[in-house]
């Protein structure tokens, strides 16, 4: 079984009981972020990782169509299920991030949330989201990092083992590092809780980093 495999099952079993495991850590970790990352989506949008879709009710008003993507078949039910609010077009498409179904360029935004802490190689999945991108679109993105604190970052190193064989999911991570890397530019950045959680918009790679395989 592939890890990509092992995921898909972990969230397919967990997806009827994932909003309420969630709970109120959800709104410590996260804060205003949510809000802050709908507010930022506009034009043509996809999410990568939509999840349950627990970001769809922040959506902002200049979204004019959605895709939602998940490699877990039972969690774009669900988040299929909350986006049945929305007045705009939108589908949802179970795929893995690392080889996105869509040609170059096709949409405005390409949204990402708490997902590259999981996907097995995000490298490769960054590079999707920034050939899916258009050239004068945005990338937004809202993870859960290595935290700048060297306490905090130790304590993230000797649990994230565990938080991987439980639920796929990297602790320590040092994400954007790896999206400068890639050639993404960013118009605006935000963090919390010792920059353990960051929100990002940027640009899409330009240039040779657009083509890096």
């Amino acid at each position: 079984m592939t890890e990509a495999e092992r995921i898909r099952r972990l969230y397919d079993d967990r997806a009827a009981t994932y909003d309420r495991s969630l709970g109120m850590a959800d709104r410590f970790l996260l804060g205003p972020f949510r809000e802050a990352f709908g507010a930022a989506l506009q034009g043509e949008t996809i999410e990568v990782g939509v999840g349950s879709g627990l970001n769809i009710p922040f959506y902002a008003p200049d979204v004019t169509r959605v895709v939602g993507v998940d490699l877990s078949g039972e969690m774009l039910r669900l988040a299929r299920e909350r986006a049945s609010c929305l007045r705009l077009p939108y589908a949802f498409v179970q795929a893995d991030a690392e080889s996105l179904p869509f040609p170059d360029a096709s949409f405005d935004t390409v949204a990402i949330s708490l997902a590259l802490c999981t996907i097995p190689n995000p490298r490769r999945a960054l590079l999707e989201l920034g050939r899916i991108c258009r050239a004068d679109g945005r990338v937004v993105m809202l993870e859960h990092v290595r935290s700048t604190s060297r306490p905090l970052a130790a304590l993230q190193h000797l649990l994230s083992p565990l938080n991987e064989r439980a639920i796929g999911c990297h602790l320590d991570r040092d994400t954007f590092a790896l999206v400068r890397s890639l050639g993404f530019s960013f118009d605006e950045t935000q963090s919390r809780l010792f920059g353990s959680v960051r929100f990002a918009v940027a640009n899409p790679p330009v240039g040779e980093h657009a083509t890096l395989a």
